[in-house]
């Protein structure tokens, strides 16, 4: 089952203005922070990740937070029925 998810956000300053973009993916440790540890599974559930990005951003964390239940549910489940 893919989720849609909506692209994460990352912020900037350039002279001391700051800059809001859409990103390529979410990083390991907003991943952590959530609860999903295995990245494979949550590139398997349709989450974008950026290996290379390594800031946390409190929008991504919440934007994870409902999607990582679910997943994290499912695979719960999914372990009792077997």
């Amino acid at each position: 089952m893919k989720v849609q998810i909506n692209k994460p956000l990352i912020k900037h300053q350039v002279r001391g203005a700051t800059l809001v973009k859409n990103d390529r993916g979410f990083s390991k440790s907003e991943l952590k922070e959530v609860g999903l540890v295995n990245i494979r599974m949550a590139k398997n559930k349709g989450i974008p990740i950026d290996l290379l990005r390594k800031t946390t951003t409190s929008e991504n964390v919440e934007q994870l937070r409902p999607i990582a239940k679910d997943i994290l549910n499912l695979r719960k489940t999914a372990g009792k029925k077997g």
